[in-house]
């Protein structure tokens, strides 16, 4: 056996060896139709109200809104979402997608990632046929914000800027007033029927033991008797005393009184005009009166628009 035949046996044997690259892969292709590779997906039409085919896990909605927040996933679901496979990252496992859906004005797609199942387990290439859903988030456009802003807001307290503030202050001013107005004519009223009177509490009559000598014993006479009554049993009664008698003088209303009540009544009436020269949308009484006034289609509705315009957003994928 001649050293050129031992060296092309060898070389034969080489050429037999499998590549680095194959030599060890734990994910060989199963031996099912149910299995697809996730970089050969080339694109998903995915629907609301549907779940995905599952094998090892749950099934999941084929749509998830999973933020920013609860309330704002509540105000509105597509129908159908369609996502393009846009390639992969560093990994070929890892494809990025594009998503596309038909959205009110109010609404605009955020993060759109696709999820499906592995089909031997989460690291698993193969995933299961129809086990592809998308997790998205539903922000709010400047018009979702003025819409929706007060509904879907995460905290109570107004925010130092912008109009809200200017909103939250003429709240506040129109409070601190009609609790002064109210105040000022609880004044006037408990005072009209002599609550706050010192001399209402007579009735129109004497004081205890004033006048007619009331103030001793019962014997007749000075000592222990009624000091400053009548002389005796039979003695005449003391004369008419007209001072005692005089009723109280009815309540006028004073100076202050005047000054409170006068200064309410200009308050509101500045609020008044001041609301009604404006465009219709200022927070005084007077504007919040013609508000309601108003036939309620004119009022503000919280639900979409019916117009819808495409709305696109981007993502990677993972496995379950």
């Amino acid at each position: 056996m001649t050293p050129i035949y031992i060296l092309n046996i060898l070389l034969s044997l080489l050429f037999l060896l499998p590549s680095p690259s194959h030599a060890y892969n734990p994910y060989k292709s199963p031996s099912t139709k149910n299995a697809i590779l996730l970089s050969s997906i080339q694109s998903l039409t995915l629907h609301a109200n549907r779940k995905t085919t599952h094998r090892r896990v749950p099934a999941i909605q084929q749509l998830t809104c999973i933020g920013p927040s609860k309330k704002i996933c509540a105000l509105y679901t597509p129908d159908v979402m369609r996502c393009i496979n846009q390639g992969h990252d560093y990994d070929e496992n890892d494809v990025q997608w594009t998503c596309t859906a038909q959205l009110p004005p109010e609404f605009k797609l955020g993060s759109t990632d696709v999820v499906c199942e592995g089909y031997r387990d989460k690291e698993d290439p193969w995933v299961l046929k129809g086990s592809c859903g998308v997790e998205y988030r539903l922000m709010l456009t400047e018009k979702g914000e003025e819409k929706y802003g007060k509904l879907v807001g995460g905290s109570e307290w107004p925010s130092f800027g912008g109009s809200s503030w200017r909103g939250w202050l003429n709240s506040l001013g129109e409070m601190v007033f009609f609790l002064f107005f109210f105040g000022v004519l609880a004044v006037i009223v408990l005072a009209a029927f002599g609550c706050l009177d010192g001399a209402g509490q007579r009735r129109g009559g004497r004081r205890w033991g004033e006048g007619w000598g009331w103030g001793g014993g019962w014997g007749p006479g000075g000592g222990g008797g009624r000091g400053g009554g009548w002389g005796g049993w039979n003695d005449p009664p003391p004369p008419y005393d007209y001072q005692g008698y005089r009723k109280t003088e009815p309540w006028r209303p004073g100076f202050w009184t005047g000054a409170a009540a006068g200064s309410a009544a200009a308050y509101a009436l500045g609020r008044r005009s001041g609301s009604g020269s404006g465009s219709g949308s200022g927070s005084g009484w007077g504007s919040n009166r013609a508000e309601s006034s108003r036939p309620s289609s004119s009022r503000p509705s919280f639900s979409p628009s019916a117009s819808t315009s495409e709305s696109t957003g981007f993502g990677g994928s993972r496995r379950r």
